[in-house]
């Protein structure tokens, strides 16, 4: 059964993108909306398939609806007027920090904190630090809430991957980082279209195709922890 839903959730995402890169912003709200909504059904119909009822579960579920969340916020910023997009990618940048933290907390609970969360986190917040100047990104008010997103999601980037290299790179953990640094591919592709006005065609495909099948990916493992 999870198979077909899982089927049913990647063309939803197919026909978002689609959707989305035809430029027809609000019929891409509600698609996205669905496509969205896709991974939190694959994520419950797979707890239920496992017959799980463990904390972890409940905070992987806070995060994946984070993740809803800050995909309706950033999806408003085309049918807002423009004074509107700073606040709409702060919103944004606030469901999926979010997001992240239940993710780290769920993690926490399958396994013991371990010092790559804190590796990864620390370099690659200060590439993104840096890369930010580099490039000349116009981030505005976005600029210390996106650093400190940046922080988070490696955070839990470097957790996913500890736990990989604990359970020697098999099954659930290894799907969860393969999802999670899928999610942190998808921001950094995110961060020149945002900032840079890199909004061409090639760039949206990759960064929606990363960021869903990260949180599918994430959603799915469930099955195997």
């Amino acid at each position: 059964m999870i198979y077909y839903i899982l089927s049913a959730a990647i063309i939803l995402v197919i026909l978002y993108i689609i959707v989305e890169v035809k430029g027809k912003p609000i019929h891409a709200f509600f698609m996205k909306a669905l496509a969205s909504f896709g991974f939190i059904i694959v994520f419950v119909n797979a707890s239920f398939e496992r017959d799980l009822y463990m904390p972890f579960i409940f905070l992987f579920l806070l995060g994946l609806v984070s993740g809803l969340l800050g995909d309706l916020f950033l999806a408003l910023r085309p049918i807002r007027p423009k004074e509107d997009n700073e606040m709409l990618i702060n919103r944004g940048i606030i469901a999926f920090s979010i997001g992240h933290i239940f993710y780290f907390f769920g993690l926490l609970m399958i396994s013991n904190l371990h010092y790559m969360a804190f590796v990864v986190s620390g370099v690659m917040t200060f590439i993104v630090v840096v890369m930010s100047y580099v490039m000349k990104f116009d981030m505005k008010s976005n600029r210390f809430p996106s650093y400190i997103y940046s922080f988070l999601i490696f955070l839990m980037i470097g957790q996913t991957i500890g736990l990989s290299i604990v359970d020697g790179f098999n099954g659930g953990p290894l799907m969860l980082m393969i999802g999670a640094i899928l999610f942190g591919i998808s921001d950094l592709v995110l961060a020149p279209i945002y900032f840079k006005g890199m909004a061409d065609k090639k760039m949206v495909i990759i960064n929606l195709l990363t960021y869903y099948s990260a949180q599918l990916l994430i959603a799915l493992s469930i099955l195997y922890l």
